[in-house]
């Protein structure tokens, strides 16, 4: 096979439905978690939930299982390094809460 020549691969539709079936578990799992409070878990648990979702959804339907495994192992890093800075900075937005809440009430009683 020379370099562009590709294989085309079909997936099938048990494959397919069973990637539904997950995601529609995890989307109802990630719905479960908003009424746990797992306080400052609860961000690390969700981005989990949807890098998981998000590596399913590249893997299955954008046939990366099927292509080169360093392409899929590039994506899967991206989006966990993806996740893990955005609950960095989440993280960091906690520290400024009581000066938000401090701005709040001075408008408040201004505004009254």
């Amino acid at each position: 096979m020379s370099a562009h020549e590709h294989s085309h691969h079909v997936t099938s539709l048990a494959t397919l439905m069973a990637t539904f079936a997950a995601l529609i578990a995890l989307t109802v799992l990630t719905v479960a978690m908003a009424q746990v409070p797992l306080g400052r878990l609860d961000i690390w648990v969700t981005l989990g939930i949807a890098t998981l979702k998000a590596g399913l959804v590249a893997l299955i339907f954008m046939h990366l299982r099927n292509d080169k495994a360093i392409n899929g192992l590039i994506l899967l890093f991206t989006l966990g390094f993806a996740a893990l800075f955005i609950c960095f900075a989440l993280m960091d937005s906690t520290n400024y809460q009581d000066q938000i809440r401090e701005f709040e009430a001075d408008q408040a009683a201004v505004s009254s």
